[in-house]
């Protein structure tokens, strides 16, 4: 009798095991309720920002633009929302009036951005991608005896890695006397210091009258924080110069691929993996 029992108990065991895998796997099919698809065109962009005698004149941020359109659920759909990765509140928009999502980003950096769609019975999915910020800026500073430092934040805006490199091309012109007299030639300093104030690049060079003189320079993984690209023209030289300087702030390529709207003529590889 006892043998018999503990058979009866092992199958006992078993079924239960067996009710309670198959509760499992409902519970899994139940909580995925929604397919969450969104096309984007792109995960990278660059902010344009310009210059003249140390004053903005202008900044171009980049704008990405996320599509729920093929979002599905069991249920209605309640809300998509972004979270920039940035630092900012998420931005949410009600699924009954709009699929899209802009985001604008006006602060370069590697950032991680996750994707949300919720229903009405509050279930959600998201997915997570990576978005690349990068920036080019310019400067112009015209006829200047004494020019002005520009300073150069390589600070990400997270705490996500710091730049891959920091690109300098900078153009210095030796305009001509105006008067018809020949002018003399000048020489100038070029040199980028890091946060700490310590010299990380520098070159002299003589500029004729009339000509111009290009420093390019890069600068691999540099330090968090604000960079003084300075130019100096030697002691007791009476001449006028004209500043222009082209500056990247570059990163790594690690943004997510995109996935663009699916045409017509195409096949519909839509995204569907979530986080």
């Amino acid at each position: 009798m006892s043998g018999g029992w503990k058979a009866i108990g092992f199958s006992l065991l078993m079924l239960l095991t067996s009710l309670s895998g198959c509760l499992d796997s409902d519970e899994e099919v139940e909580e995925n309720v929604i397919n969450l698809v969104v096309h984007y065109d792109s995960t990278s962009g660059t902010i344009q920002q310009s210059f003249i005698g140390g004053s903005q004149i202008s900044l171009t941020g980049v704008t990405l633009n996320f599509d729920f359109a093929r979002t599905t659920s069991d249920f209605d759909l309640a809300t998509f929302s972004i979270e920039p990765g940035d630092g900012r509140s998420p931005i949410s928009v009600n699924a009954d009036e709009t699929a899209n999502i802009d985001v604008e980003y006006e602060l370069h950096g590697l950032f991680s951005v996750v994707l949300t769609a919720t229903d009405v019975e509050e279930n959600s999915e998201n997915m997570t991608l990576t978005v690349r910020v990068e920036k080019h800026i310019e400067w112009s500073e015209q006829n200047s005896a004494q020019p002005d430092v520009m300073p150069i934040n390589t600070e990400p805006d997270n705490e996500g890695p710091v730049p891959m490199t920091l690109q300098i091309k900078s153009t210095v012109e030796n305009p001509e006397n105006f008067q018809g007299i020949a002018g003399s030639p000048v020489t100038i300093t070029w040199e980028l210091t890091d946060p700490d104030d310590v010299s990380k690049g520098m070159k002299s060079e003589q500029i004729a009258d009339g000509q111009d003189a290009v420093w390019d320079f890069t600068l691999a993984f540099p330090e968090r924080g604000i960079h003084d690209l300075s130019i100096t023209l030697d002691q007791g030289a009476d001449e006028r110069v004209n500043v222009n300087h082209v500056i990247d702030i570059l990163y790594d390529d690690a943004e997510s691929a995109v996935n663009p709207f699916p045409t017509e003529s195409g096949n519909d590889d839509s995204q569907t993996e979530s986080e």
